[in-house]
C-alpha cells in the first residue's frame, strides 16, 4: 500500500510543478510580414537579368544596411536585438520573403516586422537605382567616346558608318534603360499584433507533468517494494533461525532473540564428571554397584 501512495504522491507533485512552470514560462509573440521580391531588369551590354536569387535576398534582408534603416524608423532600436528577434523564411517555389519577428510584446513584434520588411524594400530599391545610375553613367561615357570618334572620321567613309551604328545602339540602350521602370517589390502582408503567445497551453504542461510523475512514481514504488520485500525476508530468516534454536535446546525470547538453557557443553561435562566420581566411590563399597555405575556413566556419555 505504501508503494501506491508513493506513486500517487509523485504524480501529484509533478503535475503541480508543471502547472507552476506554465505560470512562470515566458510568453513570446511572433508577428509575420510578407514582402514580394520582384526581378529588376537592368539592361547592360545587351543582357537582361530577370531572375532573383532568393538565398541572396534572404541574406540581404538582415544585412547591416537594412537593420540600420529599420532601427532609424523605430527610433533607434538596437540592431543586435532586431537581428536576434528576426527569422527570414522563403516559401518554396516563391519570390516572397517572410519576416518573422519574435519578442515578448505583441505590438512590438508587429512593429518590428513591418519596419524590417519596409526597410528591406527601400534598401533594395535604392540598390537598384544605384545599379541603374552606374550603368547609365557607363553608357554616357561610351557614347561620348564614340561621338568624339565619329566627329573625327570623314563623311561618307565606311568607318564613320560603322561608328554611327555603334553610337545609335548605345543611344537606344540608354533610352531603354532610362525608360525601363523597376519595381523592387511590395509589402503584401503587413504584420498585425498576434493575439496568442507562443507558450504552450497549460494542458500540455500538466500532461507532461503527469507522464513524468507516473514514470518517477513507478520507479519510486518499485524501490519501496523491493526494500520492504528485503526486510521481510530478513525477518523470516530470523524467525526460522529462532525456531531451529528452540528445537535444539534453546528458548525463544521476545524480539526473536534466543538464549541457551541446558545445552551448554560445560554443564554436560560437569554432570558426567559427577557420575564418574559416584561410580568410583561405589566400587570401593560394593563391586556390583560399581559395575552398575560404570554402565550408567557409559550410557550418559
Amino acid at each position: 500500500m505504501r508503494s501506491w501512495w508513493a506513486l500517487v504522491a509523485m504524480v501529484v507533485v509533478c503535475a503541480t510543478a508543471a502547472a507552476g512552470a506554465w505560470v512562470v514560462f515566458p510568453q513570446t509573440y511572433t508577428a509575420l510580414a510578407q514582402h514580394t521580391v520582384e526581378p529588376i531588369n537592368v539592361i547592360s551590354s545587351g543582357s537582361s537579368f530577370n531572375t532573383v536569387n532568393m538565398e541572396t535576398e534572404r541574406v540581404v534582408a538582415t544585412s547591416a544596411a537594412v537593420l540600420e534603416r529599420a532601427s532609424a524608423e523605430l527610433d533607434g532600436a538596437d540592431t543586435s536585438a532586431l537581428r536576434e528577434a528576426t527569422v527570414i523564411q522563403v516559401p518554396r517555389n516563391s519570390q516572397v520573403l517572410e519576416f518573422e519577428v519574435t519578442t515578448r510584446n505583441a505590438e512590438r513584434s508587429a512593429e518590428w516586422a513591418n519596419a524590417l520588411a519596409t526597410a528591406y524594400g527601400e534598401q533594395r530599391t535604392e540598390n537598384a537605382r544605384t545599379v541603374v545610375d552606374q550603368t547609365a553613367q557607363e553608357l554616357t561615357g561610351s557614347i561620348q567616346q564614340l561621338q568624339v570618334l565619329l566627329d573625327a572620321q570623314p563623311d561618307g567613309s565606311s568607318e564613320r558608318s560603322a561608328t554611327q551604328q555603334q553610337l545609335q545602339a548605345l543611344l537606344d540602350q540608354q533610352a531603354r534603360l532610362t525608360a525601363t521602370p523597376f519595381f523592387a517589390g511590395i509589402l503584401v502582408t503587413p504584420a498585425s499584433p498576434p493575439s496568442e503567445s507562443n507558450r504552450p497551453g497549460i494542458y500540455v504542461f500538466v500532461a507532461a507533468g503527469l507522464f513524468l510523475g507516473l514514470l518517477l512514481g513507478a520507479v519510486l514504488a518499485l524501490i519501496i517494494s523491493r526494500a520492504r520485500a528485503g526486510s521481510g525476508r530478513t525477518y523470516q530468516r530470523g524467525r526460522q533461525a529462532a525456531v531451529k534454536g528452540g528445537a535444539s535446546g534453546q528458548q525463544v525470547v521476545p524480539g526473536g532473540a534466543t538464549a541457551a538453557v541446558y545445552a551448554d557443553g560445560a554443564d554436560a561435562e560437569a554432570e558426567l564428571s559427577e557420575a564418574d566420581a559416584g561410580a568410583a566411590e561405589a566400587s570401593t563399597a560394593d563391586p556390583v554397584l560399581a559395575r552398575e555405575g560404570a554402565v550408567t556413566s557409559v550410557h550418559n556419555r
